[in-house]
């Protein structure tokens, strides 16, 4: 009988040592393997929407996408119908609308470097290089065209990022089905090299994909859906560092944002979004406390 006293005594001490030990182990596992989705690394937090649905003039519908140019500290935006290029103040005034008569449906553009963008054609997934001066004068230097659909379709390219080290473009595919292709050479004269990004389409939990931009600091994509309404940042693997819900009282919208169709980063981090018709949206970091 006293065998067994001692053993339950002792038994009660291995469990409490063990329970403390998985504690500790929990601690050490939670401080240093965060959890994937956590926000701590994203750029996203703290944001407050500076201008709110304000209304572009010179643009009445169609607008959509988005990019910051270096070079002239603006941006600029795509009108599909009738297709055109419209260079914004980042205060949302149009500067300048440029007439495209090569395209059908122009849903993208991505700055590149001094003159330099990336345009696409939502009909028939062509991919243009063009050069666009300050005196609105439009060059094609290079077309691609990738052989993706059959027929012509209203759910191709939406979305549109470049990663300037390692000059590589994301395409995103809007839907019916999500797809992200990873293109490089696109800007060189030697081999292209494109592939689709299952495994990053698969991670990404959006119902479709109306724009996107690319952080160099993080080296992260935002992934804009106007279906979802929200703005994700995330790793190139898929990972979910951040997000920003495009609904009324988050961040200081007065409203949802019904049709995000684009969106921008500019060098100090400013977020803008445009959304269909022609609603112009102005993000900045809020100060701190």
């Amino acid at each position: 009988m006293r065998g067994i006293a001692l053993l339950k005594k002792h038994s009660k001490k291995v469990l409490t040592l063990l329970f403390v030990t998985l504690i500790a182990l929990f601690c050490i596992n939670s401080q240093f393997y965060p959890d994937k989705n956590a926000n701590s690394a994203s750029s996203l937090r703290d944001y407050h929407v500076i201008l709110d649905g304000k209304k572009i003039n010179g643009v009445s519908e169609n607008i959509s996408s988005l990019t910051w140019s270096a070079k002239s500290d603006t941006l600029f935006s795509t009108i599909n119908r009738p297709p055109a290029i419209v260079e914004l103040s980042k205060q949302g005034d149009a500067l300048r609308t440029i007439p495209l008569d090569f395209v059908q449906d122009v849903e993208t553009i991505e700055y590149v470097t001094n003159d330099t963008f990336v345009i696409t054609d939502e009909k028939d997934y062509s991919i243009y290089v063009i050069n666009l001066d300050d005196q609105s004068h439009v060059s094609v230097v290079k077309k691609l065209q990738l052989a993706l659909q059959k027929t012509p379709t209203n759910t191709g390219f939406e979305g549109l990022a470049y990663s300037p080290v390692d000059r590589v473009f994301y395409f995103f595919n809007e839907k019916k089905p999500v797809a992200i292709y990873r293109i490089e050479g696109l800007l060189e004269n030697n081999d292209l090299q494109i592939s689709d990004d299952k495994h990053l389409s698969r991670e990404l939990d959006v119902k479709d994909i109306s724009g996107a931009d690319f952080n160099a600091e993080n080296n992260s994509l935002l992934v804009l859906s106007h279906e979802s309404k929200n703005l994700q940042e995330v790793t190139l693997s898929g990972d979910v560092l951040g997000e920003i819900a495009l609904r009324e009282g988050e961040n200081g919208l007065s409203h949802d944002i019904k049709q995000a169709e684009g969106i921008a980063r500019d060098g100090a981090g400013n977020l803008f979004i445009v959304g269909e018709p022609n609603l112009f949206y102005h993000f900045s970091k809020a100060p701190p406390r």
